[in-house]
């Protein structure tokens, strides 16, 4: 049997499976990273006794307060009011903050007038203007629509602009030799380029709108998950505090999982780092 034989026998791997198998593998450690985080906190808490419970509660503790507040109810209902406002201000950020990106990444114009109050907004501590939100709008969900409208905004309309003035000029002269009007090459070239980068922003925006819930609930709130932690923690159950905090983490993960998914689907040239041609 010749080498060449051998060679058109041996089973070869294709680098999209190489390539899934490596993410597999790097999803399974970080869940044994996880599990074993959680472990060693367990164990330290409830075995070892090298913290006070009541300040430190064990994962287990925490569990069972989560499992409590999903049978007694008293967690469904703040859970959808908080729903309901972060969509809201989610879906107005992501809509307000790529018309901004494309406007100023794809206009000098625009983005001359435009972009020093743009940049001078986001440079400010948004967090500060809830005190402030609460005592202009009332302790309605406006405050807090709106909270989470500015956390979420600049990441989606920093990373749309980048992503419009990060495309490559080939492409735009390749469209214009073959006749693309200036609307084509927007829409067919510049905006697919710029598709990955305003993903991008828009799973950022996902962890940011997470934080204006909390911060938009603590100040002037009487329901919410943000409410919810502040009320708890004020009574000492700290177990049902970390149990919503941390069920926020694994919301924001998920949706963040979720953006990347799409991005996957509808660019995948980006994931695999190549250019689109």
């Amino acid at each position: 049997m010749t080498s060449a034989t051998l060679a058109t026998r041996r089973p070869r791997t294709s680098p999209g499976g190489a390539k899934k198998s490596k993410e597999l593998k790097w999803k399974l450690a970080v869940a044994a990273e996880v599990a074993l985080l959680f472990g060693l906190w367990e164990l330290a808490v409830s075995v070892f006794k090298l913290a006070n419970p009541v300040f430190v509660p064990p994962p287990s503790a925490i569990w069972n307060s989560f499992t409590e507040m999903v049978a007694d109810g008293s967690l469904g209902g703040h859970a959808w009011f908080s729903t309901q406002n972060a969509l809201i201000g989610f879906v107005l950020a992501v809509v307000i903050g790529v018309g901004s990106g494309l406007a100023l990444g794809s206009s000098r114009w625009v983005s001359d007038i435009a972009g020093p109050p743009f940049w001078t907004a986001y440079s400010m501590p948004r967090i500060a203007f809830q005190p402030l939100l609460v005592l202009w709008m009332g302790f309605g969900e406006g405050p807090k629509i709106l909270i989470i409208f500015l956390m979420a905004v600049f990441p989606v309309a920093i990373n749309t602009m980048d992503g419009i003035r990060g495309v490559d000029p080939s492409l735009v002269k390749a469209a214009r030799v073959f006749g693309a009007s200036r609307t084509a090459i927007f829409f067919k070239v510049q905006l697919w380029a710029a598709l990955p980068l305003i993903l991008t922003g828009v799973r950022m925006g996902v962890a940011r709108a997470m934080v204006g819930i909390v911060i938009g609930e603590f100040i002037g709130g009487s329901e919410g998950l943000g409410y919810l932690i502040f009320r708890r923690s004020a009574d000492f159950d700290l177990a049902s505090s970390l149990a919503i905090t941390l069920m926020l983490v694994v919301i924001a993960n998920l949706l963040m999982a979720l953006v990347s998914l799409v991005r996957r689907l509808i660019a995948p040239w980006y994931s695999e780092g190549v250019t689109p041609e």
